[in-house]
């Protein structure tokens, strides 16, 4: 994900009108619908209705995080805060402003809410891709912001977290940092250099598809050009060991900005029903529901004008090539039986072996590599180790299992010694 600093414009423009959990109700409502009186909240308070809200209920409290909604739809400059101490039973109440100094910085509508080891973590909307996560002290006082969101922490206070990025750039990829919030510091821990053999043979793929793009390519499209920067994304939770000081996640290295125009035209027209026929054995004729997929696909492209494309998808088999010629200049309004009208076309269409070569011919190579990263002794550099290992080798390697079982002492010792 991109290293940048929202600019006051940027943020202000991004604050969102996102509605709270229900489109509008009052702070009364809120509170009676998790179980809770208005104790000794002003009445102007508590009639105040309410927008784009989270609550955090545990052990040690409750915390309402809202914007006051004046029927604008604009969310405004001020956070309200309301928490409900246990037992003591007492409110603490603080609004937060945004301040154009940006000394105070939050997003928009307020996601979720996180305590973690004598901090709340309120996560505030920006845009799809980003937010400003709102560090406080157990009674509300503000401390730092960070740029992104929580995905796993430590009994000791230790945040991690993904980097927010922009929402337009022209590739997205995963930072995770870690935060210190006693010391209000934070740090990159993923990716890390010196890059590991994974990821530098996919920037070598990557750089190589840009040298083929060549000098106008980049000119009219006006990307970074940074094949270190390609498109990846977090493909699940971030399992974390308490006692091994450790957590591992799952990346997928995007495939298909590398791919040819053949193979993206047959992912993005074809995808769904090369998909289907990934699921079928083709050794035997397919149910009626694959013939319709294949007439929807026809008929689509057709309209399109892809007709030619996906004619040369098939021209290293001209048996196939003239079948599915044919049956596209004969495809007109959507029939009531896809077989029926397949078959009548050709008679070759009830036999396997041209959806054998179908199947074959809509064939793509995967669309992600998928990665594991695994980090160990988690703190501040240098003492942090790190592997990025392919999915498929660390299961050969050290069985399939959870992330979480990566992280047990023994097995964390395998994977860090080889």
């Amino acid at each position: 994900m991109l290293r940048f600093k929202l600019s006051l414009a940027l943020f202000t423009l991004a604050v969102l009108l996102t509605p709270g959990p229900s489109l509008s109700e009052t702070l009364r409502e809120a509170l009676t619908a998790h179980h809770l009186g208005p104790g000794d909240l002003p009445a102007a308070e508590l009639d105040q209705r309410i927008t784009s809200y989270a609550a955090l209920d545990d052990p040690q409290g409750f915390l309402i995080a809202y914007y006051p909604d004046d029927g604008s739809g604009r969310l405004g400059d001020t956070l309200w805060l309301a928490l409900l101490g246990k037992p003591e039973r007492t409110w603490t109440r603080r609004q937060l402003c945004r301040d154009s100094d940006g000394s105070v910085t939050f997003g928009g509508s307020v996601l979720g809410i996180i305590r973690v080891g004598g901090f709340l973590y309120l996560n505030t909307h920006v845009n799809p891709s980003a937010s400003f996560t709102l560090v406080l002290d157990a009674d509300l006082n503000y401390r730092d912001s960070i740029y992104g969101w929580l995905v796993g922490w430590f009994s000791d206070g230790l945040i991690v977290y993904q980097n927010s990025e922009v929402h337009f750039a022209p590739t997205h990829y995963v930072e995770i940092s870690a935060y210190d919030p006693g010391q209000k510091k934070q740090w990159l821990i993923y990716p890390r250099q010196p890059y590991q053999p994974v990821r530098l043979a996919h920037i070598e793929k990557v750089r190589a598809e840009y040298q083929r793009r060549g000098d106008g390519w980049f000119r009219e499209h006006n990307p970074h050009g940074d094949p270190e920067l390609f498109d990846n994304f977090l493909r699940s939770e971030v399992a974390v060991n308490e006692a091994t000081r450790s957590l591992a996640f799952r990346i997928g290295f995007d495939n298909a900005d590398t791919w040819d125009y053949a193979e993206k035209l047959k992912f993005q027209r074809f995808g769904g029903l090369a998909s289907s026929l990934a699921g079928y054995d083709v050794s035997k004729l397919p149910p009626e529901g694959v013939f319709v997929l294949l007439g929807q696909a026809l008929e689509w492209n057709r309209s399109l004008n892809f007709r030619e494309a996906f004619i040369e998808l098939f021209k290293s088999d001209p048996e196939a090539q003239a079948i599915i010629r044919h049956t596209l200049a004969n495809t007109g309004e959507p029939p009531s039986d896809w077989r029926q009208h397949f078959v009548s076309l050709d008679p070759r269409w009830s036999h396997p072996e041209i959806w054998q070569k179908v199947k074959a011919a809509l064939a793509t190579p995967p669309e992600t590599t998928e990665v594991v990263g695994i980090i160990r002794h988690l703190g501040q550099p240098p003492s942090l180790e790190y592997r990025e290992m392919l999915l498929t080798d660390l299961q050969k390697q050290f069985g399939d299992r959870a992330l979480a079982e990566y992280l047990e002492p023994e097995t964390l010792r395998r994977i860090f010694a080889r």
